[in-house]
């Protein structure tokens, strides 16, 4: 028995998490094992090229394979200790792991086209040009949030915050962790009129809301049919975190 809220211990205990430097310290550890496990699997590719004939010899490269498990627990890695580090479910303070995964790949295959003679050098190209892309996408993707990130801080100032209730949300199976999907919020602006928003968010099982519950919106007055300009959070949200808490 306690006389704490465990959902309140868990909300502080997560706050404490968010932004702490060991949570940071983490997420490069395992970018690190993300970006190793992307060279070694795709220098493990060339090994093929390299056995000899009568396959008695399997090359060292053929251990290159451990980048696969590399990837996959490195992937798992970051997620979790991103989001105790951004409180969200898929969120990153860098550019992500995707990217990360694809700059190994083309490293590794560069490593494998300089090692192996006779190769095709379109291959380490193609990846590379690949990599570059998905860096570049990776990173306007982080200039839009810090766009939306400003209006937000905008609208906290300029804007205006109402009680608002969620009309449609999706039920998850017990055996789900938590949803990233769409909410259907009903609100009454400030003449009067009944409108409403779907917007995409993100929960995990315990804090994943339920339809009827109360909400808080946050919206521009002067221009409150402007979807990009609504954000949505828990009942009593007033801070840029309780209205970032379930924006995708």
């Amino acid at each position: 028995m306690s006389t704490v809220d465990p959902a309140e211990v868990r909300r502080r205990r997560d706050a404490a998490r968010r932004g702490s430097p060991g949570a940071l310290a983490r997420i490069v550890v395992w970018d690190v094992v993300v970006l190793a496990g992307g060279v070694l699997l795709a220098r493990a590719q060339y090994a093929f090229a390299e056995m000899s004939a009568d396959m008695s010899s399997p090359p060292w490269s053929m251990a290159g394979w451990a980048g696969l498990p590399l990837v996959l627990v490195g992937l798992l890695g970051h997620f979790g200790a991103a989001r105790r580090y951004t409180g969200r479910l898929l969120g990153s303070p860098f550019v992500g792991p995707v990217p990360l995964i694809l700059i190994g790949v083309a490293i590794g295959t560069w490593w494998g086209w300089s090692s192996v003679p006779g190769t095709w050098v379109w291959v380490p190209l193609a990846t590379t040009a690949l990599a570059a892309v998905c860096v570049v996408a990776a990173v306007i993707a982080r200039s839009r949030r810090r766009t939306r990130a400003g209006v937000l801080e905008a609208l906290l100032a300029d804007g205006r915050i109402v009680p608002g209730a969620i009309t449609d949300i999706a039920e998850i199976q017990p055996s789900s962790g938590g949803l990233i999907g769409p909410v259907t919020v009903m609100f009454t602006d400030t003449d009067g009129v009944d409108r409403w928003v779907t917007k995409t968010g993100q929960w995990r099982r315990a804090d994943l809301p339920k339809n009827g519950d109360a909400t808080a919106v946050l919206f521009d007055p002067e221009d409150p049919a402007n979807t990009r300009r609504i954000w949505v959070g828990p009942s009593g949200s007033r801070t840029r975190e309780d209205f970032s808490r379930w924006n995708v």
